[in-house]
Parts: structure tokens; sequence; C-alpha cells
């Protein structure tokens, strides 16, 4: 009886190395897969910046006179500001952006595919593909839906020619990411969803990995997230399904990655780390019945049911936040 955990198929623990999203500073090339293209020939995906660092071109080609296709790739801006403080101190307004410090984010997002189904693992990164993402004969690609917050603090004051100045430093927030076909067309958006009543919010998405599992097809992502409330950080996986027919992403969980799961053919294992006091696990069958619950630690273990096979959710519960993954037993 084998098991396979929808997440953990193709999401590593946090001890272990993390494929990062591609962040070329002068561009680059990756290979693109066979499988990957309609015709079944092996291409070159080729990043490069040009001399504009506003936005980037991406290339599918098999030699520099034979280029299959060529898009362009807004980058999105970032930039620090300085605010001054109202003559009579009760509010701040923007003054002056800081040219200096400013730059550009790549928005162009790199990610791992692997075809389960078929036992396909390979190691590069896939910048473009022809048919994953729809059967047509275009070449498409995700980029991610880029926005940037201010500091909490506002920055350190100072003072300079009798005004009040406030350096504001902008972080990069993730807000969602979108499929995109050659010709610029927007064939899918998908939000990052913010848990808690919109009390977090996706810094950073450090990890895309693709799969296909059952013939469907899955994404998964390592989330850094920050907390509004304490202004703390952690990270969370996130899960996606993908439709290729209907061209369309759908957020279907997310879960913190302070849990992992590992099994045997007749056990689940769990592992939560940092576990509060008040946080127990429970898994339960696709019927609801409760298979098991215990308190939260390192190393858990939950007896599989003589029944097997079928889909079980694996809940970590507390005092702040409810998550769940689902195993699917064969």
């Amino acid at each position: 009886m084998a098991i396979m955990a929808l997440l953990a198929v193709f999401m590593p623990a946090r001890s272990q190395n993390v494929i990062m999203i591609d962040r070329m500073s002068s561009g680059g090339f990756e290979p693109i897969p066979k499988e990957l293209a309609n015709d079944g020939v092996a291409y070159m995906a080729v990043y490069d910046f040009h001399d504009e660092r506003n936005q980037a071109e991406l290339m599918v080609a098999r030699s520099q006179s034979d280029v299959k296709a060529s898009v362009k790739i807004k980058n999105s801006e970032i930039a620090n500001s300085y605010w001054q403080k109202s003559t009579d101190g009760t509010n701040w307004q923007f003054d002056y952006s800081d040219d200096s410090n400013s730059g550009y984010e790549p928005t162009l997002l790199s990610f791992v595919y692997r075809d389960v189904d078929n036992s396909y693992y390979p190691t590069s990164m896939v910048m473009i593909s022809q048919n994953l993402f729809n059967s047509d004969d275009k070449w498409e690609y995700i980029v991610a839906d880029v926005d940037f917050m201010d500091t909490p603090d506002k920055g350190s004051e100072y003072s300079d020619d009798e005004k009040t100045y406030r350096h504001i430093t902008r972080i990069k927030v993730i807000k969602g990411f979108k499929i995109m076909n050659q010709d610029g067309t927007e064939l899918a958006y998908c939000k990052v969803p913010d848990n808690n009543k919109n009390s977090q919010f996706t810094i950073d998405i450090q990890g895309y990995y693709i799969a296909k599992i059952d013939g469907m097809l899955y994404m998964s992502t390592l989330e850094k997230v920050g907390h509004k409330d304490d202004y703390r950080t952690d990270y969370h996986y996130g899960l996606y399904l993908i439709n290729p027919v209907t061209s369309s992403v759908q957020a279907i969980g997310r879960v913190s990655a302070r849990m992992s799961v590992s099994s045997t053919d007749q056990t689940i294992n769990v592992n939560v780390s940092d576990a509060a006091a008040d946080e127990s696990v429970s898994v339960t069958g696709m019927d609801g019945k409760l298979i098991g619950r215990a308190q939260a630690s390192e190393s858990i273990s939950f007896p599989i049911p003589d029944s097997g096979s079928g889909i079980y959710s694996i809940t970590l519960s507390g005092a702040k936040e409810t998550e769940s993954l689902k195993l699917k037993v064969k």
C-alpha cells in the first residue's frame, strides 16, 4: 500500500535545500525539456535584461539564428522614499523617492516540473513551456504579481534644515501570479491567499514546484509570510490546482511549514516543529471519521485503518490558527 502526500511528494522539508526562484541579475539560460515542447525537441530558454532594467526578454531558441518565440516581461520597480512630517506634527507626507537606492525586481518565475505519473524528475529549472498549461501551439510562462509596502516602523526620523524626515524602506509583497502566453495575453490569475482575516501577507515565494499526479497538475510553493499583528515572519507551504483545459488556477490550501508528513505501509507519521502546548494533530478519513488525535510534537504516528485506500486529512489545530493537508492512500 503506497501512501503519497500531495504536498510532501514534491516539496522538501525546510531543513533540506530549497530550489529558489531564479533571480538572474544579468541574464541567463536554462534548457527546456523536450517533454514540454509540442514537437518533442529540446530547446533553450534565454533570459536577458539587455540595457533596460525595467523589462527583460525571454526567448525560446535552438540557436542565435533560430528563435522560436520572444516575449518582453515587465519587471517591478522598487524605490525607497523620504517622507516629511507636517508642520503641526500630526501626519507624514511623501517628499521624494530615493533614486540612488531604487532598482527593479524580476517577475519571471522559474519552477521545477515533475511528472510523478511517469516518474519524470528533471533537475533543471523551467522558465517557459508549450504544453504544460494548455494544448495550443503558443509558449506560456509564469510571472509574479508584485507590490511593495512600507516597513512597519516607517523608518528612522532625522532632521535637516528644520524639517523632520523619515527614510522609508520598502519590502516586496507577492499578491499572486499570472500564467501568460507569448503574445502577452493573461491566461489565468491566482491570488495568493491570506490567512486569519488578512492579518498575514506574503513577503516572498522562494520555491515553485509543478507536478502531475494522477493526471492532475499541482503547483506547490514555499511562501515567506509576514504577520501584521507582531511583524514576525514564518514559512508556509501553498498548494494550487492548475487546470490546463480551462487555463485556470485555484488555491486549494496553505499549511505551516512547521508540519511535515512521512509514512510507512501501516502508519502516518507527523512532525511538528516548535509545537505549542495548545496545538493538536488529528487525522480523519473521507467519511469524516476520526482516525486519531494527539498533542502536537516532533514525532507522532497514527495507524492506517484496514480499509487503507482513500484520502485522509491531517489537521494542525491551535488557538491562533488551524491548517490542514491531505494524504492520498493507494
